[in-house]
């Protein structure tokens, strides 16, 4: 599928601006909208963050990392 026009979190229009993703200190460039691993929507750089979680590269919009940050702190986790 290809990524839409507008991010699907926020509902803005992609700018170039929108596509420099933070990954920690540094950003990662993308030619269109990321896709979260999780919820599998189409967010802008406002919208998700490149973490460091298993591949280095794990895509997750903000709010499914606010669950997940959720579930830690309730230690449903194994």
């Amino acid at each position: 599928m290809e990524p839409p026009g507008s991010c699907q979190s926020c509902r803005q229009v992609v700018t170039e601006g929108r596509l420099d993703y933070r990954r920690g200190d540094g950003i990662v460039h993308n030619q269109a909208l990321l896709q979260c691993d999780i919820c599998e929507r189409y967010a802008c750089a406002d919208c998700l963050r490149v973490y460091d979680i298993f591949s280095g590269y794990d895509f997750l919009c903000h709010e499914c990392a606010r669950e997940l940050e959720r579930a830690r702190l309730k230690g449903g986790g194994h």
